[in-house]
């Protein structure tokens, strides 16, 4: 997502129900490392947008009801 000089990029988790967990717990530091590096990729065949500030965002739904982690890593 662009809004002017920034670019998020968002990770959306749902989880339908409490039985296995939140929606947040999926986001390990594994999972995050990976997300990096496929920022960095995506990035680097576009560099018409080095200049932007980029960041992390997590949208967690949970029983359909949307919650928003901005900076979340």
């Amino acid at each position: 997502m662009r809004r002017g000089s920034v670019l998020r990029f968002v990770e959306v988790k749902e989880k339908r129900g409490s039985r296995f967990g939140d929606p947040l717990e999926m986001i390990t530091a594994e999972k995050q490392r990976r997300l990096r590096r496929a920022a960095e990729a995506w990035l680097g065949a576009r560099p018409d947008l080095a200049r932007l500030r980029v960041g992390f965002d997590v949208i967690a739904v949970r029983e359909g009801r949307v919650s928003r982690v901005p900076e979340a890593f």
